[in-house]
């Protein structure tokens, strides 16, 4: 059970089963330079009813922050409206409706250990960026949610928004208070990519993002049921057909793609794999990605056809909320008479935005990039394509002047970009299912893909296979929660164009096995002129029981924290039966050993999916010595 108390000093409290978990005050400033802060302005009123504290503090200059506290469900929300005295309009671009801190009564040991973890969220998975979770310190930033934990207890204390569709959110360390935590709106920084400082909202109010605050034993448990959450205020964009199986042509073919060696990518797919177990209920893609131009229009009509001629399903590549090209004077695609330049996003000065990954970030507003991206998407639709990647996502949200002057802040035209091309790709309006896998995109706002990459590029070596399992040990829970799946990109099972070695065979193993227990979608990359790379997929890709633990869409659960870098153990329970992921991540061999009760499966015999060998646990542990980076996937006999 949770309240919210009003204290003194201008804070309020949060208790959990009447423990002190927090205490905490708020603060805005305005656009002109005002500020008001709970602990210095003025208390003119409070109301308490069923559940709900809110609490109105008035400055001097006139500005009036109202602090609404709630219990929604056995949930404690929070957020603070902004407005002023004389009922003049306000503007921000800084609002502050929670600062956590440890001065509480109940003096909880998370926020007394100098052992306590912080873990920061990237605010998208470009640039190979990654989780973390690491002692707090001032500055530290995670965007839109964290949560602080004991990485022995597992007891944890979670903040994080609930709402993403004006504000870049973020939970900051304070630079000026030790163990205080800020849930901050406003955030536009390098994390974010952003050049330019946050927009500003303006009215008569304007409220921050609500925020929620969960506290418990697990802190596991709490992001899965912050992802809940999550979910219960936008359900997810929900896929109801078969789990996706098949091919992305980046990993292996890059820009050596042509429509020879795809459609030879396509006969040894229907042939040796498809006909072997690599489906789910028979269906599988063989999708293109970055380079599919240099086929033609009516080469990619005729692998469609062979394609969908044989069972097939045809998957292809957009960046829609990025430019890449060279020429902004270059005439746009479908929009004949207008150049790129007229739909790049500009500063203030009216300028270009610096190039990000090599792309100058497109307005997502303007209603001639809505009329390029009709025509680019329409024909994805008439070519007969059921598969799209959008890559490159994050720059449809970056802070900028905006053509639509509803839109101020880069999030909002994110969430209308996003919905723009759900709406160009909805079943309702085409008339059949079609997949949207997003990449290189922020993890929120959530609803607009099926399925989202949790990391950036992972190719097929031990680095490539700790990196995905970072994403994993902080991430997993944001399957079938946040998106219908999580996307643990391309599966390299030999060697990625640009990998400078072979993957050993235990290295492939161990990649297939990320891939099996991230959430669903499984996506082999290889180039198949190469007969060690088919040999490698007829190796691992048909498993017919490996593969059935990827059709369950389970997301595998860490057994423990890694700091920044990733868990050795991950268990589910399917079909009734505990599954045990081990991982060996170093080149030159390891052994790993969990503790039945520390992982919460029962002790007894395992059986490897892949080798058949049988595990039997001793003493309470289950012990495997590997050669060099691999893995086994185990299961309870």
């Amino acid at each position: 059970m949770y309240c919210w108390k009003q204290a003194k000093n201008g804070k309020f409290e949060l208790f959990a089963n009447g423990i002190s978990v927090m205490s905490s005050y708020a603060k805005a400033a305005h656009i002109d330079g005002r500020k008001v802060d709970t602990r210095f302005d003025k208390l003119v009123s409070i109301n308490e009813a069923n559940d709900q504290l809110e609490l109105v503090y008035q400055a001097e200059n006139g500005l009036v922050l109202t602090e609404k506290l709630t219990v929604e469900n056995q949930i404690p929300m929070a957020y603070c409206t902004l407005s002023d005295a004389s009922g003049a309009d306000v503007e921000t671009n800084h609002l502050v409706p929670l600062i956590l801190s440890s001065d509480c009564d109940g003096k909880l040991p998370l926020w007394k250990s100098l052992w306590t973890r912080m873990l920061a969220v990237p605010y998208d998975n470009t640039m190979w960026l990654r989780f973390e979770a690491l002692p707090m310190r001032a500055g530290r930033l995670s965007y839109d949610m964290t949560v602080i934990f004991d990485p022995d207890s597992r007891n944890g204390l979670l903040a994080g928004a609930v709402d993403f569709d004006c504000w870049k959110n973020a939970l900051m360390c304070s630079a000026y208070d030790a163990r205080n935590l800020e849930a901050v709106c406003g955030v536009a920084d390098a994390g974010s990519h952003d050049t330019l400082p946050h927009g500003t909202l303006a009215g008569k109010e304007v409220s921050s993002s609500r925020f929620c605050v969960l506290y418990g034993s697990d802190y596991r448990k709490l992001l899965e049921n912050y992802g809940d959450l999550v979910k219960a205020q936008k359900p997810i964009l929900t896929w109801d057909a078969e789990t996706p199986y098949g091919f992305n042509s980046w990993a292996g073919l890059a820009f050596r793609l042509n429509e020879d060696n795809f459609y030879q990518t396509g006969c040894f797919m229907r042939e040796k794999l498809v006909s072997n177990h690599y489906h789910a209920n028979g269906v599988s893609y063989v999708n293109l990605d970055a380079g599919w131009n240099s086929i033609g229009e009516e080469g990619l009509k005729r692998l469609r056809d062979e394609q969908h001629e044989n069972g097939q399903l045809a998957g292809i590549y957009d960046a829609p909320f990025a430019f890449f090209g060279h020429d902004v004077k270059a005439e746009i695609p479908g929009v004949p008479g207008h150049q790129f330049e007229e739909i790049l996003l500009k500063d203030p000065n009216g300028d270009f935005l610096p190039r990000v990954d090599g792309a100058i970030p497109m307005d997502v507003t303007h209603p001639l990039w809505k009329q390029h991206t009709a025509w680019k998407f329409g024909r994805f639709v008439e070519w007969g394509y059921e598969y799209v990647k959008v890559d490159f996502m994050t720059h449809g949200g970056m802070e900028g002047v905006h053509a639509d002057p509803a839109v101020s802040t880069g999030r909002q035209a994110l969430n209308l970009g996003y919905q723009y091309l759900c709406d160009l790709l909805s079943p309702e309006k085409i008339g059949r299912p079609f997949f949207i896998s997003l990449s290189i995109a922020p993890l929120f706002p959530n609803g607009y893909g099926h399925a989202r990459r949790f990391s950036c590029d992972a190719f097929g070596i031990n680095e490539d296979v700790e990196y995905v399992l970072n994403a994993q040990t902080y991430g997993w829970w944001e399957n079938q929660r946040i998106y219908d799946f999580n996307d643990p990109d391309h599966i390299v099972l030999h060697q990625a164009f640009c990998m400078e070695r072979e993957s050993t065979i235990g290295e492939a193993r161990a990649r297939y096995t990320t891939a099996a227990i991230a959430g669903g979608v499984m996506m082999l990359s290889d180039d198949y002129d190469h007969p060690e790379a088919r040999k490698r997929a007829e190796m691992f890709a048909c498993n017919a029981e490996v593969n059935a633990v990827a059709a369950s869409r389970t997301a595998f659960v860490p057994v423990e924290a890694a700091d920044s870098f990733a868990s050795q153990a991950f268990t589910a329970v399917i079909n009734e039966k505990a599954h045990l992921a081990l991982f060996a991540l170093k080149t030159s061999g390891e052994k790993v050993s969990i503790s039945c009760k520390r992982a919460g499966i029962p002790e007894g015999t395992y059986r490897d999916l892949w080798t058949g060998r049988i595990f039997c646990s001793e003493n309470g542990f289950i012990c495997w010595q590997s050669d060099g980076c691999d893995a086994v996937l185990l299961v309870n006999e």
